[in-house]
Formats: C-alpha cells, sequence, structure tokens
C-alpha cells in the first residue's frame, strides 16, 4: 500500500493566496514585503516576509523595532508561534496564519511598549525548542 505524503505549498500557491488578501505586499523571488496596520492609530508597519515551507520568517523593516523588544529570535525575526504545536506547517497559508499572526504581535508589541506587559499568548523559549 502507498503512503500518502502531505501536499506541501509552493511559494506560487502562497503568493496567490497572499496577493488576493493582501494585495499591497509585493512579491520577490523568496520573500514578500508589505505593510500592516494593526489598529487605525498604529502606525504603518513595513514587513519582510522570507519564505520557507517549513517556517516561515518575519522581519519588521521599518518603524524600528525595540531590541529588547519580547518574542524575537536572536536573529530579529519575530516568534508568532510555538513550533512544537504545530499550528504553522507546509500545508497551511502564509495569508492565513503568518501574517495575521503579525499584525496580532505588532497590536502586543503596541501594548508592551505602553505599559511593560506582554499581553499576547505566550510559550517556552530556547534554542532547542
Amino acid at each position: 500500500m502507498k503512503k500518502f505524503k502531505p501536499q506541501y505549498l509552493n511559494e506560487v500557491q502562497q503568493n496567490l493566496k497572499i496577493k488576493y488578501k493582501y494585495p499591497s505586499f509585493k512579491h520577490k523571488k523568496g520573500y514578500w514585503v508589505g505593510t500592516l496596520k494593526p489598529t487605525q492609530s498604529s502606525p504603518e508597519y513595513l514587513i519582510k516576509v522570507v519564505y520557507d515551507c517549513f517556517t516561515p520568517n518575519v522581519f519588521i523593516l521599518k518603524p524600528e523595532i525595540k531590541k529588547d523588544a519580547p518574542h524575537r529570535y536572536p536573529n530579529g525575526t519575530l516568534c508568532l508561534y510555538y513550533p512544537k504545536d504545530n499550528s504553522y506547517d507546509g500545508r497551511t497559508f502564509i495569508a492565513d496564519t503568518i501574517i495575521p499572526w503579525t499584525a496580532e504581535w505588532l497590536y502586543f508589541y503596541e501594548k508592551w511598549l505602553e505599559d511593560g506587559i506582554w499581553w499576547g499568548h505566550e510559550a517556552p523559549h530556547s534554542l532547542k525548542d
């Protein structure tokens, strides 16, 4: 009996959905750049989503994010989910997960700037996870 292999979404498929849901996002080979504004009073954030079938990386390009902001990896990418809970894998659309999670991260970042408390979801952090 042949074993079923999961069908992972490729960059072209991801791009079609991103263009539909986020028309301001521009695609270049391997990444997207676009703006998000989590609330009406928020600044526009320029973000870069680097494509990786298994773990897309998100960078905030402008405005600059504080170096001590919570839920960032040492390379500056955002920690948007706990990898071990499988909330994102290569079969899910970046437009339905990573980009909305980025807007949510930005919302909680703005709240953190106001009161120093991270009100968003938390998961264990370590380089081993």
